[in-house]
């Protein structure tokens, strides 16, 4: 039999049929009028090859083909009705579900205390399982179904069409060392900058980052004394030695509350454009309920964060305008 070609309303017909054991009322059943449900029968006892109802006094009768067919038209139009109910709702109070979250450590340190406060407040239930991104790239764990959303850096990755993109927040890089460090102070120039003693963070190994890059255009190359993989115990060396470091201004600023460190502007010169941070998930995930409210619930917390650097450029303009002797030079991330 060809499935194509049978029309799936003679299936929802059987089954009132058989349930009802009436036209009249299996018309009334699924909302159909009585000749139509006369015809869908006439149909019915075609295909199937069996008259399925017949007449026994005043009543009508199954035939043994219909009765063998009674819990299988029921589960076949359970099924059917399941599978194109519309979407279940989400009630983030009651909700047990789990999300993976890929997420770089400078996303889960600036972002997971706040989302995971918010959680526990609004989603009590639900279960985050974060896990790392980079390799294999965001775009194919979420082709694969590995993570459900992703939050990091992709200004440099490929993404297919299929796949959304929203940014959510930027950062700056700003220096830090140690408070008293007897050079990192003041307005540095590139030479004095590129000469400190610096901690690279690393999470591949790998030498050079993008203030390697901005040097190199202006013809310098900064002494790289240590390397790391992840930047959390950075901090803590450069407190307790003359190594300086420069990082983003949301894990300074934490750091700097923590620890006898002081921040400090890398030279104008350098130009290091703000990074910025960007949601990104799959399409086949658009829809859902419980995805769009998490993504909801990583721009809220993610709104404080855009709004400080604001704040903070607003700041530096303030003093740029009430100093006139101030050299004139291009806004810049630090």
């Amino acid at each position: 039999m060809n499935l194509a070609g049978i029309d799936v309303n003679l299936v929802v017909a059987l089954d009132a049929l058989l349930q009802e054991r009436s036209v009249t009322e299996a018309a009334r059943r699924i909302g159909l009028s009585q000749p139509a449900m006369s015809h869908a029968l006439a149909r019915l006892r075609e295909t199937l090859g069996d008259p399925l109802l017949v007449r026994v006094g005043r009543a009508m009768t199954l035939t043994p083909r219909a009765e063998a067919l009674v819990p299988r038209a029921r589960a076949v139009v359970e099924e059917l009705e399941a599978l194109l109910a519309p979407l279940p709702s989400f009630d983030p109070k009651t909700s047990r579900r789990t999300f993976k979250l890929g997420a770089t450590d400078y996303v889960q340190f600036v972002l997971l205390p706040a989302l995971e406060e918010l959680l526990s407040r609004e989603a009590p239930s639900l279960t985050l399982h974060i896990l790392p991104i980079g390799v294999p790239p965001a775009s194919e764990s979420l082709c694969d179904g590995e993570i459900d959303l992703a939050v990091g850096r992709f200004e440099h990755e490929t993404m297919p069409l299929d796949v959304r993109r929203v940014p959510l927040f930027q950062d700056t890089f700003v220096g830090v060392a140690r408070e008293g460090h007897p050079k990192a102070r003041g307005k540095l120039d590139l030479a004095t900058y590129a000469e400190l003693s610096h901690v690279l963070v690393s999470p591949r190994g790998k030498p050079g980052g993008i203030v390697d890059g901005a040097l190199a255009k202006k013809g310098l190359v900064r002494r790289v004394a240590l390397t790391v993989p992840h930047f959390l115990v950075v901090p803590h060396i450069v407190a307790t030695s003359n190594h300086v470091t420069t990082m983003l201004a949301h894990v300074a600023a934490t750091f700097t509350t923590l620890l006898p460190l002081a921040t400090f502007e890398p030279p104008p010169e350098l130009d290091l454009a703000p990074v910025t941070m960007t949601m990104v998930w799959h399409e086949r995930t658009h829809e859902d309920p419980g995805a769009r409210w998490l993504r909801d619930a990583l721009v809220r917390v993610a709104q404080p964060l855009a709004q400080a650097l604001a704040q903070a450029r607003g700041s530096r303009s303030d003093k740029k305008a009430k100093s006139p002797k101030a050299p004139l030079a291009p806004e810049h991330a630090s």
